[in-house]
């Protein structure tokens, strides 16, 4: 389904493109990097993504940085219908970290010094 079906190439990207492609596909969580064992992934939603992503990008030892949407029941909503908050789906940010230089108590910290986590089902930086 969607960029697929609309023949997007994902073999052809750069890391972790195609490594996040085919575990969206098989359904699969990665914690770690298929590609590269010694970087970690984790993931955060907290309202808007654009402003979480660009504090994990300045993140010593953050080498990749995804955004995307996590839970909610319709498949493939657009970035407008996730916005209307009717989809269920949160704004989230996925991190290849290097656990060598940066702990996960660190991304969390990031999270909360941005999210203001007794926000329940509200927008949050550019969504409020």
């Amino acid at each position: 389904g969607g960029a697929y079906d609309a023949g997007v190439d994902y073999s052809k990207l750069n890391h972790p493109g195609p490594e996040l492609a085919n575990a969206a596909l098989s359904s699969t969580i990665l914690s770690r990097s298929v590609r590269d064992p010694s970087l970690e992934i984790a993931t955060f939603a907290g309202g808007c993504f654009w402003g979480l992503e660009l504090a994990y990008q300045r993140q010593n030892g953050v080498v990749h940085t995804i955004v995307g949407y996590t839970g909610g029941a319709k498949m493939e909503p657009s970035y407008d219908a996730v916005c209307t908050g009717t989809t269920g789906h949160k704004e989230a940010v996925l991190v290849y970290y290097n656990s060598t230089e940066t702990s996960y108590e660190d991304l969390v910290n990031v999270f909360l010094d941005r999210v203001d986590v007794t926000v329940v089902n509200g927008g949050q930086g550019g969504d409020v």
